[in-house]
């Protein structure tokens, strides 16, 4: 009899998810066999979830293994296997690149042409075991628990964000708490920032920006974000701006903040067109816009292991909650009803 696992699957199009037991996945030559010990919940894993407009035209193949974020110990490599063995503590990187496109060949693998997503194109990890692509499994030091090891793939984002807009010194403005805002705000401090700005409406997310390394936080339905941004900066704006809201509006008035010669990182996805003025706003500021679409790999990880083993990166305030799987539905009602930040599950 074939041995089986728990696993959170994403049965059929319309809302919901069910847990249920089914094979230990097998694994191709190019794969690694992973025993997960900790996964983390995601907006994008919401997304799956309510089946909205985003998740439809994702591509899924429904029934899938939800979850894309986690950690584990690695108990079976497949037979063209290098780099990774039994043993290893691996996270995940979700991007799967095909390594034959032109953006592959140049460097630039988080954004292959052929792009697929583990846990989205394939079975993910919200189960007791995970088939993951040998390229995605990166081994971490031991010394990383397996609950930071599970939010490493969002945290680079905010890692990498914080590295190209070259944070060190600099006033920086982060727009939205959520967790990979969060996320940043921790990349700023670590990475040297002058000062750490971080806006949002909600109240707790604002104290846990403020543990997290915040030397101010604003919430713009109570005050002037404006305003109070130019008068913390003596009239001249903000340095940089890392935006991980998808506001719409805090996106376009964050550009009367932005210094001249100001940089801004482009993280979260509002859910329409942005109209700016480019010449006020952009041109004649000679403002520096970046999109960012993940981590680099792998150098973003390499970052972020050293930044995380050397005790420098302040993440933990941010994983509120921490459950088993079969309680998969109260973390997903916690993190809908904004009391949880980042959810961790154990299988």
């Amino acid at each position: 009899m074939m041995p089986t696992m728990e696993a959170l699957f994403k049965i059929n199009a319309g809302a919901g998810a069910q847990l249920q037991k089914t094979p230990i996945p097998e694994y191709g030559p190019g794969d690694v066999l992973v025993k997960i010990q900790a996964a983390a919940l995601c907006g994008t894993d919401l997304h799956i979830y309510d089946w909205n407009p985003w998740a439809q035209g994702a591509g899924l193949k429904l029934p899938v293994i939800m979850g894309h974020e986690c950690c584990g110990d690695v108990v079976a490599v497949g037979t063209s296997v290098t780099g990774v063995k039994t043993g290893d503590k691996v996270a995940a990187e979700t991007h799967v690149p095909c390594g034959k496109c032109y953006q592959c060949k140049n460097g630039e693998q988080h954004i292959c042409s052929n792009l697929k997503l583990f846990g989205i194109h394939m079975n993910g990890c919200f189960a007791e075991y995970a088939s993951i692509p040998a390229v995605c499994a990166r081994v971490i030091p031991q010394e990383i628990s397996y609950d930071f090891g599970s939010v490493m793939e969002p945290l680079g984002t905010a890692v990498r964000a914080a590295h190209e807009m070259r944070v060190g010194g600099a006033n920086v403005v982060v727009l939205g708490c959520g967790p990979i805002g969060l996320f940043a705000v921790a990349a700023a401090k670590a990475m040297g920032a002058a000062t750490i700005i971080a806006t949002d409406i909600s109240v707790p997310r604002l104290e846990i920006a403020g543990t997290m390394g915040a030397d101010v936080v604003i919430n713009p339905i109570k005050e002037d974000t404006v305003q109070k941004i130019l008068d913390l900066t003596n009239g001249y704006g903000t340095d940089v701006i890392i935006e991980a809201s998808g506001s719409v509006d805090a996106l376009r008035q964050s550009f009367r903040y932005l210094r001249k010669g100001g940089r801004v990182a482009l993280i979260g996805l509002p859910g329409k067109p942005i109209e700016l003025e480019m010449g006020k706003d952009v041109v004649f500021k000679e403002a520096q816009i970046m999109g960012i679409h993940g981590r680099k790999m792998f150098e973003t990880w390499t970052q972020m292991e050293n930044l995380l083993a050397g005790g420098k990166l302040n993440i933990a305030p941010a994983l509120t909650h921490v459950l088993p799987l079969a309680r998969w539905e109260e973390g997903v009602v916690l993190a809908k009803n904004g009391q949880a930040c980042k959810v961790i599950y154990h299988p």
